[in-house]
C-alpha cells in the first residue's frame, strides 16, 4: 500500500523562518494559535502592534505632547506640529479630531486626496494615519518604505519622508 500523495499546491523544500511581529523579541514565545503551521507566518490572531505602546485616543494630543516637530512642504513652508493636523488638497474637519489644524497642499497631479492623512504628536513621537486615501500614505526612513494603514497609527522618525500619493513631505525635529 502506498501513501496518499499530498494535495496539489506549492510546498517549499524547507519551511520558511518564522516571521515575527516587530514588537516580539526573539525570546518571546508566541502562542501556537497565532502561527500558521504550514507557512510559519504569524496569522490573523496575532497582535500587530506592541501591547506596551500607548493607545491612541482620537481628538487632541495630551498636554505633554512634544511640539518640536516640523513638516517641510514642497512649496518651502515649514509647519510646526503642536496638535493634530489634517493634510490634503482641500482638507476638511475629520470626525474624531475636533479643532485639528487643516493644511492644504498643492498637488496638480491630484495624487493627494482632499483629506489624505492625520499627523499627530504624542509624547516624544510623531505619528501618521491614512484617512482611506485613494493613493495611500507611506513613511520612508532609513531606506525602508512602510505603508501606513487606515486602521493604525504609524510612527514617523526624525528625518523621514511621508509620501501622500506622489507628494513628499519632509519631517524634522529640533
Amino acid at each position: 500500500m502506498s501513501a496518499d500523495p499530498p494535495p496539489p499546491g506549492f510546498y517549499p523544500a524547507e519551511p520558511e523562518p518564522l516571521v515575527r511581529p516587530p514588537w516580539a523579541k526573539e525570546t518571546t514565545e508566541l502562542p501556537r494559535d497565532v502561527i500558521d503551521t504550514r507557512t510559519q507566518r504569524v496569522g490573523r490572531g496575532a497582535l500587530q502592534r506592541n501591547p506596551e505602546e500607548p493607545v491612541f485616543f482620537p481628538g487632541r494630543s495630551p498636554k505633554h505632547a512634544d511640539s518640536k516637530w516640523r513638516l517641510m512642504l514642497a512649496d518651502g513652508r515649514r509647519v510646526s506640529v503642536k496638535s493634530p493636523i489634517v493634510i490634503g488638497r482641500k482638507p476638511d474637519a475629520v470626525e474624531g479630531y475636533p479643532g485639528a489644524k487643516l493644511i492644504s497642499v498643492d498637488d496638480p497631479g491630484k495624487t493627494v486626496s482632499k483629506s489624505h492623512a492625520v499627523i499627530i504628536p504624542y509624547g516624544e513621537g510623531l505619528y501618521v494615519i491614512d484617512l482611506s486615501s485613494t493613493n495611500g500614505v507611506a513613511v520612508v526612513a532609513d531606506a525602508v518604505r512602510r505603508t501606513v494603514a487606515s486602521t493604525e497609527f504609524q510612527d514617523v522618525p526624525d528625518g523621514s519622508v511621508i509620501e501622500l500619493g506622489s507628494y513628499l513631505l519632509g519631517v524634522e525635529r529640533d
